[in-house]
């Protein structure tokens, strides 16, 4: 209850408090204390409205109290009892006035304690503040200390100057008041003195800052020019910030534009402080339809963001946000993200609303009815190309602003405006029934989005609960099963493996090349395309799921196709009488990890396990801190909701990077090289592989594993590449990687690292092969749908397109069954080690390398045709990017006039490289 109540009441101000903070610290060159400066100076501004009008209330309240403290002294002097009470209640009646009241003369301290709390809780635990010093304070995060008295005994200076601000600004406050009102503004003080004395300094000095604002506060109101003087100090503050962020600030030119715009609207406050008040005078109390229409908005905001939104995200993947830790369905994420909503959009808006008079009321509702609308719109009507979405709510492909994407900009800008203009129109046209039956379509219409999306999560997981439960996929059991006695074929899919980088991690760690003896590693292989989407059926279904052959067959629905590459390889084996387990599967160009496609065949066996066990292996590794995917998706889902109720100019900065403006990730600064959730998630489920796998005799298994960790960024912990929260690489072994890779600059490479990384994770999982005795009779295939990044390291060559050879040139390594001994290795390979075949591949000979001797002449399922190779021209490749499904048409993937090259022979010949025609 107290966590509920907490949720409605506090976090939107802690949101408000840390969405200030990030904003400041970017904006301030990464400086806790000028942070904290700029939150209280935020937070008080933008509190100003609030306290404006609880003092109106409590003026009211003072002014009523004085003229009816005579005859109330009279009366209580004559009358005593009952006959006092009843006479003292007439009286009351006769001035409209209610004991109750007298709470109005608190208003200013009530609205304190709420923003007090949210400072409290938000401040006390962030992390960046731990050990940073600022000015003579050695460490914000800890109570100051300042002064040290005999016997090893300190005092805390900071709460004794934030006490002595507070009865200062109280005195200034408090001329010509009762002494009671004196005594009560005193008595606050000293209870913050002693709530606060052992709080770490940082709170301290952002309550001290809300002091000496509200001592400015008070001082500015006793005189005559306060307005002017507030404008022009304002004013000054805006220009000189403007001018930092647009000539010496480094950051992201869009965001310090963002910023700047932000900035620059308090040149404009007095003539929008006009507007808004014309604009009240014009809404007279006839023109719309008063609470009505304000709840409706208010409700039809709840809904979309608490509901809709993050349901609809849910409901496209039930599995991805199922068992994560302790939540079996998604209902307790939807749940809290109902209550953050229900908090923000309700009962703060609704507060809010009845603090102000009839005009402000006005123009609330006006402003958040066009706020209701406009969410709308860009909920519904307006889609950015980010790629797909983890669980963990990453972006695969997030982009910036940029003059190629000013069309969207545009139309996403016109059809607000649009909106915004009917709604004003409404309002002041006074067509209120009109409006009133336009809202509650609205409301409605959400409403029904939300049961809908609340119905799909809900037959999705009763679907998946039955199938867990037949598979007995319990968490803490084995989920792959290898035969002892028969043959087991693994394809591991390596999304995004560089091939390129395997000489240089084969020569960091020699010892990967006994664990690879078996192996071929095919450095002349290409993709048929730089992103999963398009680069992944090639691998699953072969040459006749490429992107020219899926484009030329153009009768069959491009995500038909889609489904029939992932389910040739699962259907030929299960035919054979294999058993087939298939994992995550990565893309049917509608749906990440959509295993709905495998619903007609009850034989494969497949189900989403990313992020299943990453609890498990947490529990194992506790100085992992905070990768708690359950704690990100309860931080997160609101902001997602936020992200998508924004116009297109908004949201790459809402996205940050995969961080959602939350402060957790400030001292790790550049993101790429950070750990993250989607790295741990990815991680465990490698190092878990052995003890996810158990050995049975009988039949023989195929089993396809989706292996994202590749595709991922981040600086590991060396020499052993292990995630940590903070990278701390001794210098000697630093030094020691810098001269083996210093010509190749991959001692810092994020890539590198999480490539190397996933080698010794399947050196592990080799050698519990080889433990278990199921290391000869297992075909082991590795192979990536494409390349990524562009590492300074000799064959990564240019290509047509302006891009690199990296971003083409997946993994591909295949160890056979009962390895072959005594054949010549290459003169490349160290002896008996990683064997090199420099034969030109793709990753569409994956299925070649999958069925070899053990189904013959196979035929593709579903067209009939024999499986076979199509390189003798080469390879054609589409220079897309990865675009979502609806960017492409419904038979063909869009790939126009120069979105095509062709390779022949050896791909790290330039010369081998042209542009294709379509």
């Amino acid at each position: 209850m107290l966590d509920m109540l907490y949720t409605l009441i506090i976090f939107p101000l802690t949101e408000l408090i840390e969405l200030c903070y990030f904003f400041v610290y970017r904006v301030g060159g990464r400086n806790p204390g000028i942070a904290l400066f700029g939150v209280s100076l935020a937070v008080s501004v933008l509190t100003l409205p609030l306290y404006f009008r609880a003092e109106k209330w409590q003026d009211l309240e003072r002014e009523l109290q004085k003229r009816m403290a005579p005859k109330i002294k009279k009366i209580k002097a004559v009358f005593s009892g009952d006959e006092q009470y009843l006479i003292l209640s007439t009286y009351y009646r006769q001035n409209h006035y209610h004991p109750v009241y007298a709470l109005r003369s608190s208003f200013g301290l009530l609205i304190q304690i709420p923003f007090f709390i949210a400072a409290y809780a938000y401040l006390s635990h962030l992390e960046v503040l731990r050990g940073s010093p600022f000015l003579f304070i050695r460490d914000l995060g800890a109570p100051d200390a300042l002064i040290t008295l005999p016997g090893a005994h300190t005092l805390n200076l900071l709460p004794l100057v934030m006490t002595a601000v507070n009865c200062a600004s109280g005195a200034v406050y408090a001329r010509g008041l009762a002494l009671k009102e004196k005594l009560r503004l005193y008595g606050t003080a000293a209870v913050f003195l002693v709530l606060l004395y052992n709080s770490p300094a940082a709170l301290v000095v952002y309550w001290t800052l809300n002091n000496l604002f509200s001592l400015a506060k008070n001082l500015v109101i006793k005189t005559a020019q306060g307005g002017k003087l507030v404008y022009a100090a304002l004013f000054a503050a805006a220009a000189c910030l403007d001018g930092y962020l647009i000539f010496f600030h480094r950051g992201d030119l869009p965001n310090r534009l963002l910023a700047c715009a932000v900035f620059s609207t308090v040149f404009f406050s007095p003539w929008i402080v006009g507007l808004l008040k014309r604009a009240a005078r014009a809404l007279d109390r006839d023109c719309l339809a008063g609470l009505s229409c304000f709840m409706l908005s208010s409700l039809t905001l709840f809904t979309l963001t608490g509901l809709v939104i993050p349901g609809s995200l849910a409901a496209s993947s039930v599995e991805e946000f199922s068992f994560i830790g302790s939540y079996r369905s998604p209902f307790p994420f939807l749940l809290h993200t109902m209550t953050e909503a229900l908090g923000i959009w309700v009962l703060w808006a609704a507060g809010v609303y009845f603090l102000f008079s009839r005009k402000v009321r006005r123009l609330l509702t006006l402003a958040l009815t066009l706020l209701s609308f406009w969410a709308c719109v860009n909920a519904f009507l307006v889609s950015e190309n980010f790629g797909f979405l983890t669980n963990t709510l990453i972006f695969s492909e997030p982009k910036s602003l940029s003059a190629g994407s000013m069309a969207g900009y545009l139309v996403n800008l016109g059809a607000l405006a649009a909106a915004g203009a009917l709604i004003l129109y409404l309002f002041f046209s006074r067509r209120k029934r009109l409006l009133f039956s336009l809202q509650s379509i609205v409301l409605v219409s959400v409403l029904g989005f939300a049961v809908i999306n609340l119905a799909r999560i809900q037959s999705s997981y009763t679907v998946l609960e039955g199938r867990r439960e037949s598979a007995g996929a319990e968490t803490e059991g084995a989920f792959f099963t290898l035969s002892k006695t028969g043959k087991n074929v693994m394809l591991f899919m390596l999304d995004a493996a560089v091939s390129g980088y395997v000489p240089y991690i084969f020569e960091e760690k020699p010892s990967l090349n006994s664990s690879f003896k078996d192996f071929t590693w095919y450095p002349n292989c290409v993709s048929f395309a730089n992103h999963t989407m398009a680069g992944a059926p090639p691998i699953y279904g072969g040459y006749e799921y490429t992107p020219e052959a899926i484009n030329k067959r153009d009768t069959v629905p491009l995500a038909d196709k889609h489904r029939e590459a992932y389910l040739l390889l699962p259907l030929l084996f299960s035919d054979a009488g294999y058993s087939v387990t298939v994992t995550d599967p990565p893309f049917d160009n509608y749906t990440m990890s959509n295993l709905s496609i495998f619903a007609e065949y009850p034989q494969i066996r497949a189900e989403n396990i990313g992020g299943k066990y990453t609890s498990l292996w947490l529990d194992d590794h506790p100085a992992i801190r905070g990768m708690n995917i359950a704690a990100l998706l309860r931080e997160n889902l609101i902001r997602f909701s936020f992200f998508k109720i924004s116009p297109l100019f908004l949201r790459y900065f809402l996205y940050n990077d995969g961080n959602w403006l939350s402060t957790e990730n400030l001292r790790g600064g550049d993101r790429k090289n950070a750990l993250t959730a989607t790295i741990i998630n990815d991680y465990a489920l490698l190092d878990l592989l052995p003890r996810l796998t158990e050995a049975v005799s009988g039949g023989s298994t195929y089993t396809a594993i989706y292996a994202h960790l590749p595709h991922d960024e981040a600086l590991l912990q060396l020499p052993d590449y292990l995630p940590s929260d903070t990278v701390e690489n001794p210098e000697a072994e630093r030094r020691l990687a810098e001269r083996q890779f210093a010509e190749r600059q991959l001692a810092d490479d994020s890539r590198y690292h999480i490539n190397m990384a996933s080698f010794l994770l399947m050196e592990k999982f080799i050698r519990y092969l080889q433990e278990e005795g199921l290391y000869d009779n297992t075909r082991i295939i590795l192979v990536a749908d494409h390349g990524r990044g562009d590492s300074d390291y000799p064959n990564n060559i240019p290509l047509p397109d302006g891009s690199t050879l990296q971003s083409y040139n997946p993994l591909l390594m295949v160890k056979d069954f009962t390895p072959a001994r005594g054949e010549a290795a290459s003169s490349a390979a160290p002896e008996r080690g990683l064997k090199i075949d420099d034969s030109f591949m793709t990753n569409a000979d994956t299925v070649f390398f999958a069925l070899d001797g053990l189904i013959a002449d196979p035929v593709n399922p579903f067209t009939r045709e024999k499986l076979k190779s199509d390189k003798a021209e080469g390879a054609k490749i589409t220079t897309i990017g990865a675009l979502s499904s609806y960017r492409h048409g419904k038979y063909r993937y869009t790939i126009r006039r120069g979105q095509w090259m062709r390779v022949r022979e050896n791909i790290f010949d330039p010369a081998n490289w042209s542009p294709a025609e379509d």
